[in-house]
């Protein structure tokens, strides 16, 4: 039986390593320490057992053995629900370097077990630091290729999409790129051929709650490039700082700048999620990209019909989205503008008496195109709501 919120080391070696038991027990401190610690591996339970205790796939490849090593003599805390564990674990971090530097290990980790986040990660690449981290990414059934969580899960071939894009995604980043994205309270270390990264305080303790900025550092999903593989676009050097001079007389602060004409926008709630109503005037490319690049503040204007409350709500879970679609070119079906003659083949009838169909707009990504009588077509975003969103529309 394993003790949750024990003390877990990961390891998992390079394919077709040869393990030697004498040299995986000196680096685990001889048989005595050993003896006190239970040793796992995964590929003798049942994988589903795997995906529950501490998921690898996809970054663990065919051939790539995994063992893990729990500490259960004393939980790392007598509240499971306290983010901070008061345990000093720098000596556990000095044991997993030494036994990555000792044997053939691709990636180690120290972890508790029952709960997502790593307190030190050991590769020799900054790629594998990188996917293990975007690990979070490949699996959250809600959260789209592009980096876009949804309202609702994905499909089955949403999915398996976004696995086959996992690897892709590695290729966007080079080493320097993804290591000089660290900062503070992220801590990396490089020693020999081995890249170390942690969130362990001065004095060893771990704040799990910096484990997140740990993962969201290394995997940089707001850098994905718009086609998974392409390299993505570099970050710009800090420019130097400026000789220190003698301040300027004040001047005074510039008036805001008016905001652009255009009737505000309306809110309404749809499954749960908030639903942005765009008027024609307020919606063209440039606004479908910064929502799904999730800008709020490039979408919402002060006029807008919503409370400070509902701002937050946006910022913080996301929103939906319907708009009016004056020609059916401005949307594509298999990379190819929508005719009529393709509408009307494919188009489904919704409850509300039109018709709907999925297709894809540019530079946003999946949407339902819906025609409402007597109101015109529409595009939203909300694709399992889209009979609530034209039965709204059509009032």
């Amino acid at each position: 039986m394993l003790a949750l919120d024990s003390l877990v080391t990961d390891l998992m070696f390079k394919a077709q390593a040869a393990l030697d038991q004498k040299t995986l027990i000196d680096a685990l401190g001889g048989p005595e320490v050993a003896r006190e610690k239970k040793l796992l591996d995964p590929d003798m339970l049942d994988p589903r057992m795997e995906m529950e205790l501490s998921p690898s796939m996809p970054f663990r490849r065919r051939g790539e053995r995994r063992l893990l090593i729990i500490d259960d003599s004393q939980p790392l805390r007598t509240d499971p629900q306290e983010p901070r564990i008061e345990v000093d674990l720098r000596p556990a971090r000095e044991q997993l370097i030494a036994m990555c530097e000792a044997l053939p290990i691709r990636l180690g980790r120290l972890f508790a077990l029952g709960a997502w986040g790593d307190a030190v990660l050991v590769a020799r690449s900054a790629r594998d630091l990188r996917a293990i981290c975007l690990l979070a990414w490949a699996l959250d059934p809600t959260v789209d290729v592009d980096g876009k969580r949804r309202a609702s899960q994905l499909g089955k071939q949403e999915f398996e999409a976004k696995i086959m894009a996992y690897e892709k995604r590695l290729d966007e980043l080079d080493d320097e790129e993804i290591l000089t994205s660290l900062e503070a309270p992220v801590n990396f270390e490089r020693r020999g051929e081995l890249l170390i990264v942690d969130v362990l305080d001065a004095d060893g303790t771990w704040d799990q709650r910096n484990s997140g900025l740990l993962e969201a550092q290394l995997g940089a999903i707001d850098r994905f490039s718009l086609l998974p593989g392409a390299p993505a676009t570099r970050r710009r050097p800090a420019a130097p700082p400026t000789p220190v001079q003698a301040a300027p007389a004040p001047t005074p602060a510039p008036a805001p700048e008016p905001e652009p004409a255009g009737p505000p926008l309306a809110v309404a709630e749809i499954g749960g999620a908030v639903l942005l109503v765009f008027p024609a005037e307020r919606f063209d490319l440039d606004v479908a990209a910064a929502l799904g690049k999730r800008d709020w503040d490039a979408v919402l204007r002060r006029g807008d019909v919503t409370s400070g409350a509902i701002r937050d709500r946006i910022q913080r879970d996301g929103a939906g989205w319907v708009a009016p679609l004056e020609f059916l070119s401005e949307v594509f079906v298999d990379g190819k503008p929508l005719a009529k003659p393709a509408f009307e083949a494919g188009a489904r009838p919704i409850a509300s008496g039109g018709r709907a169909l999925d297709v894809h707009f540019p530079r946003f990504g999946p949407v339902v195109l819906l025609e409402v009588p007597g109101k015109g077509r529409f595009v939203t975003s909300l694709r399992e709501h889209a009979d609530d969103v034209a039965a709204l529309v059509g009032r």
